[in-house]
């Protein structure tokens, strides 16, 4: 059986999916093909790039989006594939064409709802426009994957409720070697730092108000305005062996609350407890994850990096990790596939 999976190169959450799926799937003795965009070829890489540049300067997704379809569907047909699955919406649109083999899109994130409430776009109909064929993709898949069951909701409710849906959990490589006990505790913010969503002034307000440092890792750099304690890109997640907490930090709209964030995961596979905001409904579903918002936040800083209770959450942290391990959240999808 020939799969391949459709996807970004660039390191994100749908990198990392596509990575798990590839090593999954190769583990069970398929035959996979990665195609990545913007992919290896030079001369693609600047079609591609341009083509991305035209869509922003000009609001041109749906054209975009089209012309990269185009060009996967006959890469697709030519590879004679049985499955192809599509991680993010961007790269997913070929799941709309006549592909004569099982479709599967990864909906990592519903983009026309994070480019509303980002507010980076004023023009309401591109906003639809980009909605619509988002709503396509869901529609003509024959399976559509969602990471969690706070965001398979949400989109039954507000975008489509399709009979293809279902929720495989995003996992994580649990490590043998697990964050140490120390005291006084240091707390580790580690992800990007460009989107809306990561909600900057929650932190900069966090990390004037705590009695331990916060450190902040992730790209680009944040404006000094800010005044965090910015430590760069993470060389790699071992970096998680200084801290004794991982911070999560995201606005509050309607479509966050609802949404999944990988980073929580990154913490639990180290079994580095979690401080995630109580407005996050994956917050109130994940061992090892303490739900914080902006008044109670150093009460549950006092009552944790008490050794004991420190000692007791970190150990839930490393089930939860156990418990969500790519080997064991991925089982669905092989069964998707046989069938």
């Amino acid at each position: 059986m020939k799969i391949a999976i459709v996807g970004t190169s660039i390191m994100g959450g749908g990198y990392k999916r596509i990575l798990a799926y590839e090593n999954f799937l190769q583990s069970k003795n398929y035959h996979v093909d990665v195609i990545h965009l913007p992919g290896e070829s030079y001369s693609y890489r600047i079609w591609y790039y341009y083509q991305r540049a035209l869509a922003r300067l000009h609001d041109h997704e749906k054209q975009l989006m089209k012309k990269i379809a185009d060009t996967l569907e006959k890469r697709i047909k030519e590879g004679k594939y049985d499955v192809v699955i599509g991680v993010e919406t961007i790269f997913s649109y070929v799941l709309t064409r006549d592909l004569g083999c099982l479709k599967i899109f990864s909906c990592e994130d519903l983009e026309a709802n994070e480019l509303y409430f980002s507010k980076r776009v004023d023009d309401l109909e591109r906003i639809r426009s980009f909605g619509e064929m988002e709503r396509e993709i869901l529609m003509n898949s024959d399976y559509v994957i969602f990471p969690w069951e706070t965001i398979e909701n949400y989109t039954r409710k507000y975008i489509w409720n399709g009979d293809n849906f279902i929720t495989i959990r995003y996992g994580c490589h649990p490590q043998k070697k697990t964050v140490p006990y120390f005291f006084p505790v240091s707390i580790v913010s580690l992800g990007t730092l460009w989107a809306y969503w990561s909600n900057r002034e929650l932190l900069s307000y966090l990390t004037r108000i705590s009695p331990y440092v916060i450190h902040v890792y992730g790209s680009p750099r944040p404006p000094r305005k800010y005044n965090l304690n910015y430590k760069g890109f993470a060389p790699s997640l071992d970096v998680l062996y200084n801290y004794q907490f991982g911070l999560n930090a995201i606005t509050k709209e309607i479509f966050k609350r609802n949404n999944f964030s990988s980073r929580i995961l990154g913490y639990l596979s180290y079994g580095l407890p979690v401080l995630s905001p109580d407005w996050m409904k994956l917050s109130h579903e994940i061992k090892g994850v303490l739900p914080y918002n902006e008044d109670n936040f150093l009460d549950i800083l006092r009552e944790y990096s008490d050794r004991e209770q420190w000692e007791k959450l970190s150990e839930e942290a490393i089930e939860q990790a156990r418990e969500l391990d790519w080997n064991i959240t991925l089982k669905p999808l092989e069964r998707i596939v046989e069938k």
